[in-house]
């Protein structure tokens, strides 16, 4: 044993004694061997895995024996008191272990050295294996419902630990955690009767507790959730020349008054409305309307021509198709959208950076510390083209990527910031591809296609982990005939 002193080795995990190893538990059981993440070619001269060649036990003798007094060993005193101790491995196993361990090459080791290397290997291994892993998928069952047309959205209301579901005739489903179904009622609208009522899209707004709706009477409707999970008509918005398709809403997490509601029409257009005082009042009561009016009435041309100081108005044309999705990307700063025309596929609408921050005295009164944006779209538009256009599309701010899911049964990836070509394409679907979605947490991409084929893939390997088919029902097929006046 050498006496000379410990090194000081700043370790990013932080770990010393007794913690260290309570670590190594946890990643132990949770790696696998490194030959089941290797090729076959690598297997060939693979070594024992690390947690195969120093299990806990191990680990907590060398802690109290081999580095005790916070000693130093050399690489011969170092394989001397594995192969004593632990004759598990090699010479080889334990020469290839403390070459790896002393990265800087100065021929001795600590346990600091040690317990640092360890926990990085074993941290990797178990990252790789989640990137890799195939989920087990458990066996599907059919919801209780009240819907009878097809369904347009579902969504979680964190805020009421509840789903609600929506189709196409108005009918609302709201379910427990568990999908079980809650209650169940229908909206409505004066614009039309009953039987020709058609919900294109809705969005919860979770910054108030409000539900946007879109319907083809060219109107969105914007209701109140109460807290027994009901709806009270709050605010109509009308006067739109094209049928709202598609709907978003985003509200800034510091400033939860600042607040944009955007939807995409049938005509390739996006619209947008900037609240600034989403938590007090998302649009002022006319000075006209009575207190005891039920709702608030808006024309879409008020608030565009400056009417109202809470809210403002902005569009663009951004395809020559249906709008099939809008999202405003605060990180972008631009609103984001697709339709499934090739020269036009993609969409950006980007914003004037930030913008002014100004204090508005005449919406906030006697509230103190508040201020808004003024927001502003620059002039061009970015466009990507795409063969037969996009059905849908995901960004990831984690992965700063836009996953789109093609009418040509491709899913590509793209740098928002560099639109001449995509970062990678994601080629075994066979029919048009309906729908992606990123699971951060995985680092994985779903995509499902309308051969009702769900395919699982790895972001960085760009990799198809998983197909799954004929767990889906089969639903109504054929094209969805337009109602007259739609457009």
């Amino acid at each position: 044993m050498s006496d000379k002193p410990r090194l000081s080795v700043p370790l990013s995990t932080g770990l010393k004694g007794v913690a260290a190893i309570s670590k190594f538990k946890g990643l132990i059981n949770h790696s696998t061997s490194l030959s089941s993440l290797s090729n076959l070619d690598e297997v060939k001269d693979e070594r024992i895995a690390i947690q195969n060649l120093l299990r806990i036990e191990d680990l907590e003798t060398l802690r109290l024996e081999g580095f005790a007094g916070n000693q130093v060993l050399n690489k011969e005193q170092f394989i001397e008191f594995l192969r004593e101790k632990i004759p598990r491995g090699s010479v080889k196993d334990y020469d290839e272990l403390f070459e790896s361990v002393d990265v800087t090459k100065e021929g001795y080791i600590s346990w600091d050295k040690l317990a640092e290397y360890t926990m990085l290997k074993l941290a990797d291994n178990d990252d790789r294996q989640k990137a890799t892993s195939i989920p087990n998928w458990k066996g599907g069952k059919s919801l209780i419902n009240a819907h009878r047309d097809s369904i347009k959205r579902i969504l979680h209301m964190d805020s009421f630990g509840r789903y609600v579901s929506m189709s196409k005739e108005g009918t609302v489903c709201i379910y427990n955690d568990e999908l079980q179904l809650y209650k169940t009622f229908k909206t409505t609208t004066e614009s039309c009767k009953l039987r020709d009522l058609w919900v294109t899209d809705f969005v919860f707004m979770p910054n108030n507790n409000k539900i946007a709706i879109s319907y083809t009477s060219k109107e969105i409707i914007i209701y109140d959730m109460t807290s027994k999970l009901e709806l009270n008509l709050s605010y109509r918005i009308v006067g739109m020349i094209s049928t709202p398709y598609c709907l978003d809403y985003w509200s800034d997490t510091e400033n939860p008054n600042d607040a944009i509601l955007s939807w995409g029409d049938v005509q390739g257009n996006v619209h947008a409305i900037f609240f600034n005082s989403a938590l007090i009042a998302l649009i002022e009561r006319p000075a006209q309307q009575t207190n005891d009016a039920e709702y608030t009435k808006v024309r879409l041309e008020d608030i565009a021509n400056g009417n109202y100081k809470n809210a403002s108005y902005l569009t663009y044309n951004a395809h020559t198709e249906w709008t099939r999705k809008v999202k405003y990307a605060d990180q972008l700063e631009c609103f984001i959208s697709c339709s499934t025309s090739t020269g036009r596929a993609l969409a950006f609408g980007w914003m004037e950076k930030a913008g002014s921050t100004v204090r508005n005295n005449d919406i906030v009164r006697d509230r103190s510390n508040y201020s808004i944006r003024n927001r502003k779209l620059r002039e061009q538009i970015s466009t990507v083209s795409i063969d037969q256009g996009v059905n849908s599309f995901d960004y990831s701010q984690h992965f700063k990527l836009i996953a789109t899911a093609g009418a040509n049964n491709e899913v590509r990836l793209w740098n928002p910031f560099v639109l001449s070509k995509p970062n990678g394409i994601l080629r075994g679907h066979m029919r048009s591809v309906l729908f992606v979605q990123f699971i951060h947490s995985r680092a994985q991409i779903l995509s499902f296609s309308k051969d009702k084929i769900l395919r699982i893939w790895d972001v960085q390997l760009q990799i198809c982990l998983q197909r799954i088919s004929n767990v889906f029902p089969r639903g109504p097929e054929g094209k969805i005939k337009r109602k007259k006046g739609f457009i």
